[in-house]
């Protein structure tokens, strides 16, 4: 039956990419609009062919958010976001398949293509989900501080760490934590209680609020 064909691929195609980032079993998806064929996993590469709108491939593996299809034609890459599971709104066959079943089956491929590609783009990321964006360096305030924020900002955290003992007043009511008149803690993290000025951990405060942003998968 045309569903069970679908699930079947579904399955098996999910078992693959449990093994690899990349499926070793073509899944069948169909180009929603017309886009190009190219050599490579990208726009810089040349261009080999053109996908109509609604023409069928196979999908044998994904890299970044490309895909490289095989087809009734030259074969390539094509940009992902212009692919879906094949199926979707399909009508029975007589054969025992439904519409809602192949709309099902669909939504597991999709997720499926969904799935290669995000898991294409982690494996290319050196530090996981704390890798930051080009532009940005871990804060490093302490030793795991993974916050993203611009050079500027790791090297002002690191010169205040290296002054720390400066800005101190161990008499005060926090012992060695007291800090001088014009300063106050720093609470970059729980427990942070570097001396910086006021303004300072207001940028600290919003380094905190944006840092997830400036990370390549926020």
């Amino acid at each position: 039956m045309k569903t069970n064909r679908f699930y079947n691929m579904a399955i098996a195609a999910g078992i693959s990419l449990a093994l690899t980032a990349q499926s070793v079993l073509a899944v069948e998806a169909t180009a929603i609009s017309a886009v190009n064929v190219r050599t490579g996993p990208g726009t810089s590469y040349a261009k080999v062919d053109t996908l109509h709108a609604g023409e069928q491939v196979d999908i044998a593996q994904c890299e970044g958010s490309w895909c490289f299809v095989q087809r009734n034609g030259p074969d390539g890459w094509v940009s992902g976001k212009y692919l879906a599971a094949s199926g979707s709104g399909a009508s029975g066959s007589g054969t025992g398949g439904s519409a809602a079943g192949d709309a099902a089956a669909a939504a597991i491929l999709g997720v499926i293509i969904g799935g290669m590609i995000a898991n294409s783009n982690k494996k290319k990321l050196p530090y996981g989900p704390d890798t930051c964006k080009s532009g940005f360096v871990w804060r490093d305030a302490i030793p795991g501080d993974h916050v993203c924020v611009v050079p500027a900002r790791r090297s002002a955290a690191a010169n205040e760490n290296a002054i720390a003992g400066s800005r101190v007043d161990p008499t005060g009511p926090y012992g060695p934590n007291t800090c001088k008149p014009g300063f106050v803690w720093r609470e970059a993290y729980s427990g942070d209680v570097v001396c910086v000025t006021p303004a300072r951990r207001t940028e600290v405060k919003q380094e905190n609020i944006d840092g997830p942003s400036h990370r390549v998968n926020p």
